[in-house]
């Protein structure tokens, strides 16, 4: 009883959602999911690492540029300290100090060139695993609104159900009254009903918490006001959507532009790259440095711009560093990329692989779903005509209302499994556009 009270509220409360839901206005399958991109926090997470590796490559391209930096300094001497002529002398002073100096790379090994090319690379590769979280935001949408679709058949099964149990009740009222059927015949019919009223009342509760499931995959403030669209989905349409492809040619289309092995890919030429940026370090690097600086004295008796001027030091330098001995730290360096890039040959190689189980299994699940398809539609036509049969039995009072339930058990199973088959299938066949780069849409 207690069970039956909290369904009764829950459904009161989805009621007034769906009623809020009415003024809104129901959403597409193709709003959900562009709504769902746009709020996952996911998604967002993947923008903001596109945006840290866009800063890399601008760190990388502006590396070729000089550096350039200034000093400013003054201090307080007391005993020996320096003249201006870089004499000690015995005297409290104070001076100051002000340099600027820059340096320019000339040759680095290649290594900016490379390092500019894996930040290209690795910002490629972010680009894709953000197109891979929308489309995973996408099939995760697609799947929860199909739960939405699918439950809200199984209400409209669960309705005609009681509907057929309400007629039974009355029918049986009726020929208890003429003396045709026992009492308990009444009292069965009416236990009947009550159990499909607890039925509708927990398809209708499901029907709730799956639409909530899908407005909390989208990221909505609230549930409420919350419904999706329902598409015609008859068996016509389904046979449109029955040309599955050949799962070799959507392997190849999903190998050559599936972001998740794009990025793969990517990283795999990153890698490489870095194999080469370890490399320069064995290479001479060139540099071209240019330098300024003066300072002044409190205690010469030159003014402070005499002093300046005359105290100046301008230089310009060209240095080359040669890599001799640095304890194998290079060569360790270049091993330990070496080896990365071996394993990102073997990520690659793995999600080929795995890219290639999921089609191929969607593929024969899709045909294996609409044969179940098929099979469920032609049992459901068997159930409804073994109840017609029945009730016109049980129109006459010529049947038992164990054999008018069993016979409307047998037909509800019927329209259930035919519906599940159908969502399966639909199911099936859109992962398989995914894989061809058909948007997912119904």
């Amino acid at each position: 009883m207690k069970t039956k009270i909290i369904l009764t509220i829950a459904f009161a409360c989805g009621v007034l959602g769906m009623l809020r839901a009415q003024e809104e206005g129901p959403w597409s399958l193709e709003a959900c999911i562009d709504y769902a991109q746009r709020n996952n926090i996911g998604v967002q997470q993947r923008a903001l690492q596109t945006e840290e590796s866009r800063v890399q490559l601008s760190t990388a391209r502006f590396s070729r540029l000089p550096d350039l930096n200034a000093s400013l300094g003054a201090d307080a001497s007391f005993g020996l300290s320096p003249s201006s002529n870089n004499v000690y002398v015995s005297s409290n002073r104070i001076s100051g100090s002000i340099g600027a100096s820059t340096s320019v790379p000339v040759f680095q090994g290649m290594r900016i060139n490379r390092q500019i090319a894996g930040a290209k690379l690795d910002l490629e590769a972010a680009v894709q695993d953000m197109e891979r979280a929308k489309e995973d935001v996408a099939v995760n949408v697609m799947v929860l609104y199909l739960q939405v679709l699918f439950n809200k058949e199984l209400v409209g099964v669960a309705e005609r159900q009681l509907a057929l149990s309400t007629r039974q009740t009355e029918r049986s009222r009726e020929l208890v009254a003429g003396g045709k059927q026992p009492e308990s015949a009444l009292y069965e019919s009416e236990a009947l009903k009550a159990n499909d009223e607890l039925s509708l009342t927990q398809a209708r509760n499901n029907l709730i918490l799956s639409l909530l499931d899908l407005s909390q995959a989208l990221n909505r403030p609230s549930a409420d006001g919350f419904d999706v669209e329902a598409p015609r989905l008859d068996s016509l349409t389904l046979e449109t959507m029955r040309d599955l492809g050949d799962p070799e040619a959507v392997y190849d289309y999903a190998d050559a532009n599936r972001p998740a092995i794009r990025a793969e890919r990517l990283r795999l030429q990153s890698s490489e790259n870095s194999v080469r940026i370890a490399r320069s370090a064995l290479y001479p690097t060139i540099s071209l440095n240019a330098g300024y600086s003066t300072g002044v004295y409190d205690n010469t008796g030159e003014g402070f711009w005499d002093q300046f001027r005359h105290n100046s030091r301008e230089y310009v330098g060209l240095s080359v560093g040669i890599p001799i001995f640095n304890r194998r730290a290079t060569r360790n360096n270049i091993r330990s990329a070496a080896l990365s890039m071996r394993s990102q040959q073997l990520a690659l190689t793995e999600a080929q692989q795995n890219l290639r189980k999921e089609i191929e299994q969607a593929y024969y699940n899709a045909d294996a779903a609409y044969g179940k398809y098929r099979a469920s539609e032609s049992a459901l036509r068997s159930a409804r005509l073994a109840f017609a049969y029945e009730e016109q039995k049980a129109d006459a009072g010529r049947s038992t209302v164990f054999d008018y339930n069993d016979a409307r058990t047998r037909m509800q199973k019927a329209e259930s499994d035919l519906i599940q088959a159908k969502y399966e299938f639909v199911f099936r066949t859109k992962i398989l556009d995914f894989y061809r780069g058909i948007p997912i849409r119904l």
